[in-house]
């Protein structure tokens, strides 16, 4: 039954997301990641430092989060077309802008008044166009994820 196996595939996914953050930690100057909720920080040798309010997170991320930063000399698009090149998966951000989707452009043609946007969509825009998620998977082997990092890191030194 899988059910038990969940604090095993928990702990495999957070070693996962630790491995890939430290294994990707020097391109912090192209390359964003994201922290848990209340976190201030994370560095390679303390892991993540926390604000002052007490509170921690114990994430189990289902995907590790890359956001190219405006001053990249490539793309979310070229980042992920050359993890596609070495079959490494990737997707975007959940939807991306849910506006955006299909869906809601018909509906917004068809019934504008079935549908309110308060503010603007900027933000939605800046996530879709600059991130990409990794997987975590419980069954990534160390190799597996070396080569991520390996092909990434190559990338952006290129």
């Amino acid at each position: 039954m899988q059910l038990k196996r969940l604090p095993e595939f928990i702990e495999a996914r957070k070693q996962n997301w630790e491995t890939l953050r430290r294994g990707l930690a020097a391109h912090d100057d192209v390359l964003e990641f994201a922290l848990p909720t209340h976190a201030t920080g994370w560095d390679p040798e303390h892991g993540f430092s926390w604000d002052d309010s007490g509170c921690r997170t114990d994430c189990s991320w289902f995907g590790f989060k890359i956001a190219v930063k405006s001053g990249a000399l490539f793309s979310r698009t070229e980042l992920a077309q050359e993890l596609d090149r070495h079959q490494i998966g990737n997707r975007m951000l959940f939807g991306g802008n849910l506006l955006r989707q299909p869906a809601f452009v018909q509906l917004r043609q068809d019934r504008p008044e079935a549908l309110r946007v308060v503010g603007d969509v900027e933000g939605s825009d800046e996530i879709m166009n600059t991130t990409l998620f990794l997987g975590t998977y419980p069954g990534l082997t160390q190799a597996m994820l070396n080569r991520e990092i390996e092909v990434i890191s190559g990338f952006v030194r290129s």
